[in-house]
Formats: structure tokens, sequence, C-alpha cells
């Protein structure tokens, strides 16, 4: 018999005012909770989504291998680890494929030389998710290799309208190439502080 997976059980929670939640069941839940969660802005989130995804045959599963190609890196790392211990033969040639592609900082290094709205979007969004020393660093010195006009333009966005962190290496990048009227303009306007913007 086909199984519904979009239907509660017993034991799911239900997405409030979509269907009567069967007793003891918690609201915003199901396979649509996942899916929900998989979108959600805290990685934790995400994550804790993908291994539940996995209760939802097939397509459970194909929303695991889908979060391969997730911008962040600690999400595809974690689909990465659910899916290698699949016995099945299309998730393990899956795996060989992706295994294949580049790492994290050769991936890095190919946004930031491109330089697009996308590319610079990912790289400050890993920034804002990972905050540990070695991602820190890895952002740090692809900025640093930015070169495109819409490249540039992307980073001034951060500046002026990004978390304080964004802004933090969004000043980095201008003061190492001694753009200094962007970077007295974000003073002004309380983006970074004088010492952000001006020390040596």
């Amino acid at each position: 018999m086909q199984e519904n997976y979009n239907r509660p059980r017993v034991y799911d929670v239900v997405l409030g005012g979509q269907e009567k939640a069967p007793p003891g069941a918690l609201v915003l839940g199901g396979l649509e909770g996942v899916k929900r969660r998989l979108a959600h802005p805290i990685i934790e989130q995400r994550i804790a989504a993908l291994e539940e995804a996995l209760k939802y045959g097939e397509v459970g599963l194909e929303l695991v291998i889908w979060a391969l190609d997730d911008k962040l890196w600690k999400v595809r790392q974690a689909a990465y680890s659910l899916l290698a211990s699949r016995p099945e033969p299309i998730v393990q040639e899956i795996l060989q494929e992706y295994s294949h592609k580049v790492d994290r900082y050769d991936a890095f290094v190919a946004m930031a030389r491109t330089g697009s709205v996308s590319d610079i979007d990912t790289l400050m969004d890993n920034l804002e998710h990972d905050r540990s020393s070695a991602t820190c660093k890895l952002i740090d010195f692809t900025l640093g290799l930015v070169d495109s006009h819409e490249g540039k333009d992307r980073i001034r966005h951060y500046l002026f309208n990004g978390t304080q962190i964004q802004r933090n290496y969004a000043a980095l990048y201008f003061k190492r190439r001694g753009i200094t009227d962007i970077l007295r303009e974000a003073v002004r306007q309380g983006c970074i502080d004088r010492v952000q913007a001006f020390s040596k």
C-alpha cells in the first residue's frame, strides 16, 4: 500500500490550520513542517530537519540529497553524513559524484573570483551562520580576492545593511584597499565605529 507522507499520522506534528491534529500531536510538523524547517535561517533547525526528513521514505531522502547543494557548508556536511550510511546504490552513486566536487576552500575561492551578487551572499551567509575561527579566516581571505564591480557593490551593501559581523568584514575589505570615503560614510551612519574603519 502506497503511504501518503503528506497526511499526518498519530506521532506526527501537524501544520496549524491544515488538518485536525490527532490526539497528542504537536502543531507544526509532518513533512510540510520538515520542508519549512529546511528553509529556516537558524542552521541547527535545518540540520535537525534533515535528520527528521529521513522518516518520510523516498520523499524525505530526496530532501536530504537536495541539501548537498545547500549554500551553507554545515548543512551540506550534515546531509553528506546522513547519506553516507545509506545502502541504496543510487545514494552511493550520488555521494561518489559529490565527493569529486571541490572542497570548501576551492568553492569559496571560486565564488570570490566570480564575485556575483549570489556569490557574495553565499560567502556572507556562511560567515553569519558559522563563526568558527577557520570559517572567519577563510571568508576574510576569500573576500580579499573579490575584484568584480558587482562584487564590490555587494560588499558595500553588507557594509551598510549587514549584520555586525558582516559589516566588520566588509569594512576590512575596503580598509585594505584604502577606500576611505566609503568607510567615512559607514562611520557617519553608525554602521561601524571609527576604530574599525581607520585603525592600523
